[in-house]
């Protein structure tokens, strides 16, 4: 089984110092989606400053511990959804209702549930061959779950491109969609002029 550790961004710049992680940061590369290369070169250390999303290095290791290479990151940040009643099963939606905030439209249910935000495979040197997309998406489940246990909720979401393939993905994983959001202006680098949005329940 592949080996891997985790570093809240935070923590490590803490431990190094903001300029050896940024040095770090910055081979960091994604050529399938740009969007998730920038945020990490020039966005992550700010908003884990301003507590905006919580940014997780994620490293392979190797048998020995010799060798350390980064695989990939993931972002969680507390958030909201509203899920219209009409986009999901009379059974999920009970579970919606069950741990809703109580909502003025009753066409809706707003849920708990945290974002991730960004999640994406560092492909400089080949590293991306050492963890895969279901790997990586697990571990970022897994964070969700582990801060829930200690406050709470029982669903995760994410957003992402209307392409074939990343909606397979996700739906293979678990998640189900259940609406689309405009893109921000300052959502740059993506394809579109919106995301779909996805939630999974834990």
């Amino acid at each position: 089984m592949p080996q891997f550790v985790q570093f809240n961004l935070s923590d490590l710049t803490d431990m190094l110092g903001e300029d050896d992680v940024k040095s770090i940061l910055s081979s960091f590369s994604c050529p399938m989606n740009k969007d998730v290369e920038d945020f990490i070169r020039n966005k992550a250390i700010e908003f884990s400053k301003r507590g905006f999303a919580k940014t997780h290095l994620v490293f392979w290791v190797s048998d020995d511990q010799t060798e350390k290479e980064l695989v990939g990151y993931y972002t969680v940040a507390p958030k909201v959804i509203k899920v219209d009643k009409k986009a999901v099963s009379k059974s999920v939606g009970k579970r919606l209702r069950a741990q809703g905030i109580n909502s003025h439209d009753d066409n809706e249910y707003i849920v708990p549930a945290p974002l991730i935000g960004q999640l994406g495979k560092n492909y400089a040197d080949g590293n991306n061959c050492l963890i895969s997309g279901n790997e990586l998406l697990a571990l970022a489940v897994e964070k969700v779950k582990l801060v829930q246990n200690e406050i709470g909720g029982r669903f995760v979401y994410l957003e992402c491109e209307e392409k074939e393939k990343l909606l397979e993905f996700y739906q293979e994983n678990g998640f189900k969609i259940f609406g689309k959001r405009l893109l921000d202006r300052d959502e740059t680098g993506i394809d579109g002029e919106y995301l779909i949005q996805l939630f999974a329940i834990l």
